[in-house]
C-alpha cells in the first residue's frame, strides 16, 4: 500500500500587528514566479500570505465572531505567560551554570599550560 503523499501546508493569515494570528486559511503554494513577482515570502510555520490588522473590530459589539478572537488573543497570552514560566528561568539557570563551566575549563587549561611549561606534564 502507498504511503500517502507530505506536503508541506501553506497558508493564507489573518493576523494583528503584534503577530497574534486570528485566523489561518489552508492555501495552495504559490508558484515560485508569482512569489518573486509578489514579494511573498513561507515562514517557518508555513505562513505564506500575512494580512495585518489592528484589530479594532474585535472591540465591536455587533462583530459576533469576536468572542472567538479574544479567546484566541487570551491562549495566545496564556501559552506565553506559561512559557515563560516553564522556560525563561531554567534557561538562566542553564546559561549559569554554562558560565561557571566555561570558568572552570579555562582555569584548568591554564593549570594544565603552567605544568606543561614547567616541564611536569606529559609530553603529549
Amino acid at each position: 500500500m502507498r504511503s500517502p503523499r507530505k506536503r508541506a501546508l501553506h497558508y493564507s493569515a489573518i493576523s494583528l500587528h503584534d503577530g497574534t494570528i486570528l485566523a489561518a486559511y489552508p492555501m495552495r503554494k504559490p508558484a515560485p514566479r508569482i512569489m518573486k513577482r509578489d514579494g511573498m515570502r513561507t515562514d517557518a510555520d508555513g505562513v505564506t500570505r500575512t494580512f495585518p490588522g489592528a484589530g479594532h473590530e474585535l472591540s465591536d459589539v455587533r462583530n459576533e465572531s469576536r468572542m472567538r478572537f479574544q479567546d484566541i488573543i487570551a491562549n495566545r497570552l496564556n501559552t506565553r505567560r506559561a512559557l515563560r514560566e516553564l522556560v525563561v528561568a531554567p534557561l538562566a539557570e542553564l546559561q549559569a551554570e554554562v558560565a561557571r563551566l566555561r570558568l572552570e575549563v579555562a582555569r584548568l587549561s591554564e593549570s594544565l599550560a603552567e605544568s606543561r611549561a614547567a616541564g611536569n606534564g606529559d609530553p603529549r
